[in-house]
């Protein structure tokens, strides 16, 4: 048990969710790392991450990570307690563009690192600056907020209100915003570090945007600018990697971290030796050592143009459109029908759906309900501001029996309130 009234803490870094410390024991000035959150009394999210992570402490090595020791009570607060391994959080480097042989260092040690936390089979999701802790003289780098990480090799995000989608958007692989109609893997974790290289060379983030949903209408269809651009001392080959690993598409990307530690290590062996990095075929050693099926749909053109065709229909002439999908179960309708999200984003639309189950036939209106309820989730997230407007419209259209549509959508009393009950009528009327 660590006694953390024994130790002297400086901060860190703060952010909004949590703050990083590090102290040194008053009895051999032994250091530690001490993470907090930021409020005094935390979302139980925050205090699942805490967990979460403390969990994943005998799958971290301390050769490339922070790793957690407890959690312990300090402030009246639950703080995780963490191995120092030294350093100090990427973003405190940034700024201004990092030289070019230190980047390339950096680059090396934090993809082999990658490559190793993949092979224990920990997905990271949340890749950033804040989490990489770097020897600001040799390069070397650790891990840390493995918070929401996963030991799952596939998993699907699904497309919730940006606000609630785990991680951070300004590093956020595309499939993990829940728009791609594609599953969060492995190389979701090289689409973050590609971003974060981008950062380091250029100076700046591939991307800007001014709230969520922009930041995921950029991650899913805007092109980024080549950093050689924005940089001429960039080198053409380490420009091209970058751009690979901030491919849309994880099949477009480099597979592994090994493969892509091979290409900048290379790299940095030419740079340190001539300084020059000549031209050559990316991904020579990129080879996976498992088998990946590409997420692609394949023939469903027809069936997906008739549907994007009828959205474009909406948003041009503010027209309500029905389209039916129908099929044999399991023969992949909701993949089709998810393909939308991705063009749901520029307009703003918001997506619904609902099944029809065959079980289920005896519920009357359960396909609608369904969808409805998964319509009304996402708007409570929003500001009192943004709701009173969706309460308003709420309110004209369904008085004065709203309360019939409450009892089908309980989620829709959230906004609109307690209704006034409604005349008995026989089941059949009502």
């Amino acid at each position: 048990m660590i006694e953390l009234s024994k130790y002297t803490l400086d901060t860190l870094r703060n952010d909004k969710e949590f703050n990083l410390y590090r102290g040194w024991s008053a009895d051999d000035n032994s250091p530690i790392l001490v993470l907090s959150p930021a409020v005094e009394y935390p979302a139980p999210e925050i205090l699942k991450r805490l967990e979460h992570e403390y969990a994943l402490r005998e799958e971290l090595d301390p050769a490339w990570a922070a790793r957690p020791i407890e959690i312990a009570r300090h402030w009246d607060l639950t703080v995780l307690v963490l191995e120092d391994p030294g350093g100090v959080p990427l973003d405190q480097l940034l700024g201004e563009p990092l030289g070019l042989a230190f980047s390339l260092r950096v680059a090396v040690g934090l993809s082999s690192v990658i490559d190793r936390l993949h092979q224990r089979g920990i997905i990271h999701k949340d890749i950033k600056p804040a989490n990489i802790l770097v020897n600001s003289v040799s390069g070397r780098c650790w891990l840390k907020g493995f918070g929401i990480a996963s030991r799952l090799p596939r998993e699907r995000q699904s497309a919730e209100p940006p606000e609630l989608v785990s991680g951070t958007l300004a590093y956020m692989a595309p499939e993990q915003t829940g728009r791609m109609n594609r599953s969060i893997d492995s190389r979701s974790d090289l689409y973050s570090l590609g971003v974060t290289l981008y950062q380091m060379l250029t100076g700046r983030l591939p991307f800007t945007a001014s709230d969520p949903m922009e930041w995921v209408h950029c991650h899913i269809a805007r092109q980024p600018v080549p950093p050689r651009e924005r940089r001429r001392e960039v080198p053409e080959t380490v420009s091209a990697i970058i751009l690979k690993l901030l491919s849309k598409t994880a099949e477009d990307r480099y597979q592994t971290a090994a493969g892509l530690t091979a290409d900048l290590r290379k790299c940095l062996t030419e740079w340190e030796s001539s300084r020059h990095i000549s031209s050559f075929s990316l991904g020579a050693n990129d080879i996976s050592d498992r088998l990946l099926m590409p997420e692609k749909l394949y023939g469903r053109d027809r069936e997906i143009k008739t549907l994007l065709d009828a959205f474009d229909q909406v948003v041009t002439s503010g027209k309500p459109n029905l389209v039916l999908v129908s099929g044999y179960p399991g023969i992949g309708k909701s993949s089709v029908v998810n393909e939308l999200h991705k063009v749901l984003v520029p307009p703003r639309g918001l997506f619904a759906s609902g099944k029809f189950d065959q079980y289920k036939r005896d519920v009357p209106y359960a396909t609608l309900a369904q969808a409805f309820n998964s319509l009304i989730r996402p708007l409570l997230s929003k500001s009192e501001s943004e709701l009173q407007i969706w309460r308003s419209a709420f309110r004209e259209a369904l008085e004065p029996n709203a309360k019939l549509i409450v009892d089908l959508v309980p989620e829709l009393k959230l906004i609109i309130g307690e209704q006034p009950p409604v005349p008995d009528l026989p089941p059949q009327d009502a």
